[in-house]
């Protein structure tokens, strides 16, 4: 495989925004590294940091290594590209708790993780004006469109230094590590060139520095995809989001997006993508490239046990066929972190049903039963008065089901 061969992959599933410079980058060698960076601003990675991690393996899959660039000091700024206002910056202790999650999480990828922070260690505010503050024009950074926006607002000098301590760590990354190219999003591009002016400066015209920057995957709202739902954030640590909620995020995406997400999102062929989408419009009604599309992600994200768990969860809980009581305790555990969970107090049906907000009136209780809209673990609620039993899951939970998609753990 060959560079060539990686634009061209980039290109097919519509993830390349540009390049500089594109026939440099044909020219590089094969044994080189490429980076990109994530900033411990949260102590965990979420679902929009993901897309760049698959982009960096996918240099990996073409034979160039990948490195992440954990931003120990430039997670104490925060980027202000295209941001209305200035970050809440983190305290020491906050930025390094955020900083050790994350470098566990990037190393599960099999990324070697370097620190930025070490680039800079002993230096003051004169070894930061005389190494940095003399290879950038002002008028360079004041032109950038990712500076620009901010102005009006008001920008800080502490994150008017960002783009140039990014540049710098693109800078020493090249000289030290191999570092070809340099990875990030769109909205990343003037920070990013900010590095190959540095590198130009220092080593002329003819350096082999190179930048890409990926479309942003957007959402149908026009937000960046992944980064929070209507219930938050979806992050990759399974203690804070619950594996099956990503799923389910994924397996909820519209038929106009899916072609896109299993392009982004998974490793699959393209052209294995194209026959999915075909038979997914044979019946769109069935979900089969959602399905598909959920469960790759979920795969890569955690392990193929998760997956197949989740999938086996969602057809249980979604399928006239399927027993609620053919669950495991397992199963509850990852939908604990999706599901609403309600302790039973040993009070009549309709009466937990009120408590718990499930229904908004007696009326409305009523209604349901005598639709027979109400199924404890399988089993048709009749009487209002009823009091739920706990006879499945270690008789510790009951799944009460309302409707045909809403899902509500009972806790004993």
């Amino acid at each position: 495989m060959n560079h060539k061969e990686l634009i061209n992959d980039l290109k097919n599933r519509n993830i390349l925004n540009n390049i500089a410079n594109e026939d440099k980058l044909y020219l590089l060698d094969k044994n080189i590294s490429v980076y990109a960076g994530f900033d411990p601003t949260a102590k965990s990675l979420h679902l929009g940091n993901y897309i760049q991690i698959a982009t960096l393996l996918r240099f990996k899959q073409f034979g160039i290594k990948p490195i992440a660039i954990i931003g120990g000091i430039t997670g104490m700024i925060g980027d202000p590209s295209f941001r209305s206002s200035e970050r809440q910056y983190l305290d020491e202790k906050v930025l390094l708790e955020n900083k050790a999650a994350i470098i566990k999480q990037l190393k599960s990828f099999d990324l070697e993780v370097i620190d930025n922070l070490e680039f800079y260690k002993g230096w003051t505010i004169v070894d930061f004006l005389r190494n940095i503050g003399t290879l950038i024009n002002v008028n360079y950074l004041l032109n950038k469109e990712n500076i620009a926006t901010r102005l009006e607002q008001g920008l800080s000098f502490t994150e008017f230094s960002y783009t140039l301590l990014q540049g710098w760590d693109f800078k020493t990354l090249y000289e030290k590590y191999n570092v070809k190219i340099q990875l990030g999003g769109s909205d990343q591009w003037g920070n990013i060139t900010t590095g190959l002016e540095m590198i130009r400066k220092l080593y002329g015209e003819k350096n082999d520095a190179v930048a890409i920057v990926a479309n942003l995957l957007l959402d149908e709202s026009g937000k960046k995809f992944g980064k929070s739902t209507g219930g938050g954030s979806l992050w990759l640590d399974k203690e804070l989001t619950s594996p099956y909620s990503i799923y389910q995020f994924l397996l909820n995406q519209s038929d106009e997006k899916v072609n896109e997400l299993l392009n982004w999102l998974t490793f699959l062929d393209v052209n294995e993508i194209k026959q999915i989408i075909i038979k997914h419009n044979e019946n769109k009604a069935q979900r089969y490239a959602q399905k598909i599309l959920a469960y790759e992600v979920v795969k890569d994200i955690h392990s193929k046990e998760i997956a197949c768990q989740c999938k086996n969860i969602s057809d249980i809980l979604f399928s006239k066929d399927k027993k609620i009581s053919s669950l495991t305790l397992d199963d509850i555990s990852l939908l604990k972190g999706f599901l609403s969970l309600y302790k039973y107090n040993g009070e009549t049906f309709i009466d937990f049903l009120k408590n718990n907000n499930i229904v908004s009136s007696n009326r409305e209780a009523r209604e349901f039963i005598s639709k027979k809209t109400f199924i404890i673990d399988d089993f048709i609620v009749n009487d209002e008065n009823t009091k739920i039993e706990f006879n499945n899951f270690s008789k510790k939970y009951a799944i009460l089901k309302k409707g045909k998609k809403e899902f509500f753990i009972i806790q004993k």
